[in-house]
């Protein structure tokens, strides 16, 4: 592959069929010639012992129909083979049971007296044990198979190579051919795609709606899952709908803007799979949990939301003896029933294709449109590495046999063969290329398998794909007679029963890098509570989410000022609310209130008139409540006394007079150590006041202190009860009226409440998940009381089945701080929105963002994202129906009509 330049795609020349047979004799091949000579033996016997007693005419007219029919079958192709093979194949498939079941034992036929009742086709009555290279997983987590030897398989995960420059591609193909060079015996890449099962979770959020606290939430739940079955429909995104959910709402991309170590050097994460080393097993009805993808083997995978984009890689040891029938595979099925053009697996149809044809050039990353496809499609690549001594010594025989062909050809004043003179000079090429070690060549098939739920709509994407593959300009022919060939050679085993390789060399085959995909990986461990983020702006599929998935449960959303970070926020809360999760919102410019009362969700103004917090209230279910007050009063008093800073402190006279004048407080009201008493009403802050008059000088000194806020100009936040309990499945702190001068108290209050309710949780048993959500948490980072919280929580809330969100458009500062680093960091789910180019380079070095994902961050719309956790990469459009539309969207677009 010639280089243009650094950023320029690589372009790569795929090699003419250099292996086609060699043109002997009247243009025909030494097959056809043996086929057709056969028959004129067969013939020729024929007339010599019929000649006395047949007419010479009666004979020819006899045998013109054997010789036309031997021609046709000679020069004849159907599907990619030879008719002569095509035709064979046929016979096998006519005589070989229909039906097959994983046996180890072999099956007792049916007694004589029910053989009658066999339907017409069917060559056995009962079924036939199902014949698999595969005979079981050995103790170190290989593929047994048999004498051919075994199968190490890895799972590795993709890049988004929608996502990367033209150099950022060119190196990981330059990588992948690498791990090419790198191999001594055959290998399977296997990639299988699963369509996101949006029923699902619409089933999911269905069965909770009836439990939801308020009917607001529970009526918005349901139009969600509506909303959902109808976006299944119309993108084909799930693998099944339910027709009496069939939604009738019209889904529109609403939005803020109304529009092992071979592997590791093309930087995929890879693991091993198999068992623990352990017993062989070998059990017919094993099946092996497979997690996710991976290069060098492959598991069949279970439905899992959209598609993860995983890849199998397997390698293979021979042994270069005939492989023993084997009967147990990962993933085996109940039964197997082979028709012509597909066999039926289980309760799903598959039929199997091949790649029987190529472009003369290709790109980067030519399999990803194929990789691509929104259905179920298992892209198989078996690979197996040529020598290069042997492909040196093949090569120069095929050049003698093209050159003699060529001269032959020639010399009788025949037309030249185009097919003939491009499989010579490449043939030259290669052989040239080979001697220098500029590359290696290797036999690759490439095949399809596709799956469907019925014969009807197994029909209809086939047509599909081939029309995709045509688009392509990739010749594909169906494995008819042969679907269980195809289907076992796309199992992860690195067995090829189809045998249809053609040679590439290094530079052709490294531009597949078949580890391309626009979507998220399987989450391992899903909790069923993934939620729609949007539209994926690299693949016609959906982004569904789970953030209690993840390692931890926290996100942040970054984003400069006016690109929807708040808008995708409230969506990802709202959607967790169908789900059962309580959620607690410090809402600092209103943007929340809106949703909370639409939902039944709970608003709590401090600083508004009426509105107060008392802070001695004492929590339910904590054992050491009681004391825990008293520390918190020693804080919270430092604070309200410590000026606008936020922070503040008292001398140990004041402190201990305090401590002693909280105490009392509750004893007044009959508040002692035990639980019992502590339902009784709290004492308020000029209870604590009074109690402080009779501590002493220390105690009077700080009573005075307290007296702005308990009868003074700042009275009416923590001047008597708790106005309103921050109990429900929605509490949003709508901060936005509260003055500067009660702005640190004010947030201490409401974060030692939203502690409080994260920390009990996990103390009184309750298994409700919970999320604190803080928008602009640049204005509390800027705050060492805020800071320390989000720093807190950020590290711990995980402990609580809690999660932390993180929304801000001050990426530069928040990034530039020790806590805001540490806040970051300790999120595993992280969405960037559009980022001002000032900061870009902050929030490329802090997420380790690519160049091609630097550059869609500065170019974005409005309302596209990108979502990241580890590695892993997606971009996407916010995605809303116009229920959820109208609950979430604020400010001027609020008062618009909707779009």
């Amino acid at each position: 592959m010639g280089r243009r330049d650094d950023e320029a795609p690589l372009r790569a020349r795929v090699p003419a069929d250099v292996e086609r047979a060699d043109r002997i004799a009247f243009g025909l091949t030494g097959r056809q010639l043996v086929i057709l000579t056969v028959t004129g033996l067969v013939l020729y016997a024929a007339w010599t012992a019929l000649a006395t007693v047949v007419p010479p005419l009666v004979f020819i007219a006899c045998a013109l129909p054997i010789v036309g029919t031997a021609f046709f079958v000679a020069v004849g192709r159907r599907d990619g083979l030879g008719l002569d093979v095509w035709l064979l194949a046929a016979f096998n498939h006519r005589r070989a049971p229909r039906r097959l079941v994983p046996s180890e034992d072999p099956i007792t036929p049916a007694p004589a007296w029910i053989s009658t009742t066999r339907g017409p086709g069917d060559r056995f009555p009962l079924p036939a044990p199902l014949r698999l290279p595969a005979k079981g997983i050995t103790p170190e987590g290989l593929v047994d198979l048999g004498l051919d030897g075994t199968t190490g398989l890895v799972a590795a995960s993709t890049v988004a190579f929608g996502l990367r420059t033209p150099g950022e591609q060119n190196g990981l193909v330059a990588g992948f051919a690498r791990w090419l060079h790198s191999l001594d015996g055959p290998a399977q890449i296997l990639v299988r795609a699963q369509r996101v099962d949006l029923t699902h979770v619409a089933d999911r959020i269905l069965a909770q709606a009836p439990g939801l606290p308020d009917p607001a939430l529970e009526q918005a739940a349901r139009s969600h899952a509506e909303f959902l079955d109808d976006l299944a429909s119309r993108r084909e995104c799930s693998t099944g709908t339910s027709p009496s959910r069939r939604a009738a709402a019209q889904p529109r991309p609403h939005g803020p803007s109304g529009s092992r170590d071979r592997a590791g050097a093309v930087r995929l994460r890879s693991r091993r799979q198999g068992p623990r080393p352990g017993r062989h097993r070998r059990h017919p009805r094993w099946r092996a949990q497979p997690r996710r993808a991976v290069p060098a083997a492959g598991t069949a995978r279970p439905r899992h939301p959209w598609r993860c984009g995983a890849v199998n890689l397997l390698s293979r040891q021979r042994k270069n003896a005939v492989p023993e029938a084997g009967t147990v595979v990962p993933g085996s099925p109940d039964a197997v029933e082979v028709a012509g053009r597909s066999i039926r697996v289980g309760d799903g149809y598959t039929a199997a294709l091949a790649v029987t044809g190529y472009p003369a050039e290709v790109g980067p990353g030519w399999l990803e449109p194929l990789l691509a496809y929104p259905g179920r499609v298992d892209v198989s690549l078996h690979i197996e590495p040529v020598p290069p001594v042997v492909a040196s010594q093949r090569l120069r025989k095929q050049r003698g046999r093209f050159e003699a062909s060529r001269r032959q050809d020639a010399a009788k004043g025949r037309l030249d063969d185009p097919e003939l003179d491009a499989a010579a000079a490449d043939a030259a090429e290669l052989a040239s290329r080979v001697a220098r070690g500029e590359a290696r060549l290797f036999r690759l098939g490439l095949y399809l398998t596709v799956h469907a739920d019925t014969e009807a709509e197994l029909a209809d994407r086939l047509t599909e794909v081939r029309a995709l593959a045509s688009s392509l300009l990739l010749d594909v022919a169906p494995a008819t007679w042969r679907q269980l060939q195809g289907w076992i050679t796309n199992l992860p085993l690195a067995f090829d029963a189809l045998g249809m390789k053609r040679v590439f060399d290094t530079d052709a085959l490294a531009a597949a890098f078949p580890f391309t995909s626009p979507d998220l990986p399987t989450t391992a461990g899903d909790t069923g509570m993934g939620v729609l983020y949007g539209l994926n702006l690299h693949s016609p599929g959906v982004v569904v989410w789970d953030r209690w998935a993840q390692p931890n449960y926290n996100s942040v959303i970054l984003a400069r000022s006016g690109e929807g970070k708040s808008y995708l926020a409230k969506l990802d809360l709202l959607r967790n609310l169908y789900l059962g999760v309580e959620a607690r919102v410090i809402d600092p410019e209103d943007e929340y209130v809106r949703l909370a009362e639409a939902v039944g969700g709970t608003v709590i103004r401090p600083g508004t008139l009426g509105v107060r917090i008392n802070p001695l209230d004492l929590s339910a279910g904590d054992g050491d409540a009681l004391v825990r007050r008293a520390l918190f009063m020693q804080t919270f008093v430092a604070v309200l006394t410590g000026g606008g800073n936020g922070t503040g402190t008292i001398g140990p006279e004041e402190a201990a007079a305090l401590d002693v004048a909280v105490l009392a407080a509750y004893r007044a009201k009959g508040i002692t150590t035990d639980p019992r008493t502590w339902r009784r009403p709290a004492p308020l802050l000029v209870d604590v006041a009074e109690a402080l008059t009779d501590a002493g000088d220390a105690g009077r000194t700080l009573a005075a202190r307290l007296h702005p806020y308990v009868a003074g100009s700042f009275k009416g936040l923590v001047d008597g009860p708790t106005t309103t309990s921050p109990d429900g499945h929605l509490v949003v702190y709508a901060i936005k009226d509260l003055p500067d001068e009660l702005k640190p108290v004010g947030t201490l209050l409401i974060l030692d409440a939203i502690w409080k309710t994260v920390s009990t949780a996990i103390r009184t048993g309750a298994s409700t998940r919970r999320l604190v959500l803080v928008d602009e948490a640049w204005l509390m980072l800027r705050q060492g009381l805020g800071a320390q919280f989000l720093f807190r929580l950020s590290k711990s809330a995980r402990k609580y089945g809690a999660g932390l969100s993180v929304i801000t458009q001050d990426a530069a500062d928040v990034l530039a701080t020790e806590v805001g680093r540490a806040v970051v960091s300790n999120a595993a789910t992280q969405v960037l929105l559009r980022q001002a180019p000032q900061a870009i380079d902050a929030v490329t070095a802090a997420f380790g963002l690519t160049d091609g994902e630097r550059a869609f961050l500065l170019s974005s719309s409005r309302g596209d994202a990108l979502l990241a956790s580890g590695s892993s990469r997606v971009a996407f459009h916010s995605l809303a129906s116009d229920v959820e539309h109208d609950l979430v969207v604020t400010g001027p677009e609020s008062a618009t009509a909707r779009r």
